[in-house]
């Protein structure tokens, strides 16, 4: 897995670290799946946006707790989270979670990410693909 970032190498070592750490918990996903073309939880959808993700063979980890909202075009890959307020997570480093997330899902990889940032000392950057 690559990590798309505006930053130093520490950060993105930093996140690949925590990334491989989460893969170990997804170690029996199966491929991408084949549901109907737009998914949202607050229109009674099939599952979470954490199925979602291991299915695509990628942790649940990667999107902060709590997500009741989200929309996935599973022809396209793209999806959409929404969040009731920014959140932070603290692992080594400080990221930064919009109101709104999106990128792009393919097995093992999330594209055009947009919505997450990641700070190294006081600089906040971008997160453009995991």
């Amino acid at each position: 897995m690559a990590l798309g970032l505006q930053g130093s190498k520490s950060l993105r070592g930093f996140v690949l670290l925590l990334l491989l750490a989460a893969i170990g918990a997804v170690a029996g996903a199966s491929p991408a799946p084949k549901s109907s073309n737009k998914t949202s939880i607050g229109e009674g959808g099939g599952g979470s946006i954490y199925d979602h993700l291991r299915q695509y063979g990628l942790p649940i980890g990667l999107l902060p707790k709590g997500i009741m909202e989200y929309s996935l075009d599973d022809s396209s890959g793209e999806f959409r989270v929404f969040l009731p307020q920014p959140c932070r997570a603290k692992f080594e480093n400080q990221v930064r979670y919009d109101f709104n997330v999106s990128g792009t899902l393919t097995f093992g990889r999330i594209a055009d990410l947009s919505g997450v940032s990641a700070q190294e000392l006081f600089l906040w950057f971008p997160v453009k693909g995991i």
